[in-house]
């Protein structure tokens, strides 16, 4: 190895020492590349620097992705805005891609029928926080109420409401597709208190507003809940055919009278 092998595999090596093992990694490819010889000082140096910075960046968005619960891997650019007929114009479609809700606090509600894509947006967005910096965490309706309950048989509840409150967005799937008792729908509202005006939740449901004291048992608590959750809220009442159905229905696998 002559003396400029040897000075790169020393540098490479207190790199390694230092925590820098992506720099390390790409050192000597770094240092081939041609295009380099234009470049000033410490434009080169920025570039060295975007190795690690960008491959941090991405193994601690993969952490977050991968402690948020999330069942399954959505993403936004997937979605076929116009299958739905109706509740998401595309200039909405595109402010909630921003991620402004998660610095304004305001909850984003998805409304409407089995099917539609109230979930595959839930994800998505989630995931999409993640890759931004954004912790999240996604839970059922029933699975957090069962949670909670759990918790405050334990005498848990304050330090349970406490760790809901703590991702910079919650996700709660599934609202409202099983009728609550007075204890669950509590609870329930306990949970959304817990965030309210301190972080956004994301909300599924295939119940309209007007339902939600039938399936909670409680029309006072449903509208202390609704209270909270739509004072910083964008809601979304989004109309289509079953958006799971789509695919099959355009082979022709599945027909309609």
């Amino acid at each position: 190895m002559n003396e400029t092998g040897l000075a790169v595999a020393a540098l490479s090596s207190r790199m390694e020492e230092l925590g820098l093992a992506f720099m390390s990694a790409g050192l000597e490819t770094f240092l081939a590349d041609t295009r380099r010889n234009d470049m000033t000082l410490v434009e080169s140096l920025k570039d060295l620097v975007e190795i690690e910075y960008a491959a941090r960046r991405e193994r601690t968005a993969r952490t977050r992705i991968k402690l948020s619960g999330m069942p399954q891997t959505k993403r936004l650019e997937d979605f076929d805005l116009a299958w739905l007929k109706g509740g998401l114009p595309q200039n909405r479609f595109e402010e909630l891609a921003s991620l402004a809700f998660v610095e304004r606090k305001e909850n984003v509600l998805f409304l409407g029928p089995s099917g539609v894509g109230k979930t595959h947006l839930m994800l998505a967005l989630g995931q999409k926080a993640c890759v931004s910096g954004y912790t999240a965490y996604y839970i059922t309706a029933r699975d957090a109420i069962e949670r909670l309950l759990r918790a405050r048989e334990q005498n848990r509840l304050r330090k349970a409401l406490a760790w809901f409150r703590k991702p910079h967005v919650l996700m709660i799937d599934e609202v409202g597709h099983e009728p609550l008792n007075a204890e669950q729908a509590h609870v329930f509202f306990q949970l959304v208190n817990a965030r309210y005006e301190v972080a956004p939740i994301i909300m599924t449901s295939n119940r309209s507003f007007a339902k939600w004291a039938e399936f909670m048992s409680d029309e006072a608590v449903a509208v202390a809940m609704l209270d909270r959750l739509l004072h910083h809220s964008q809601v979304f009442s989004l109309k289509a055919e079953s958006y799971r159905m789509k695919n099959r229905m355009k082979i022709g696998a599945v027909g309609f009278e």
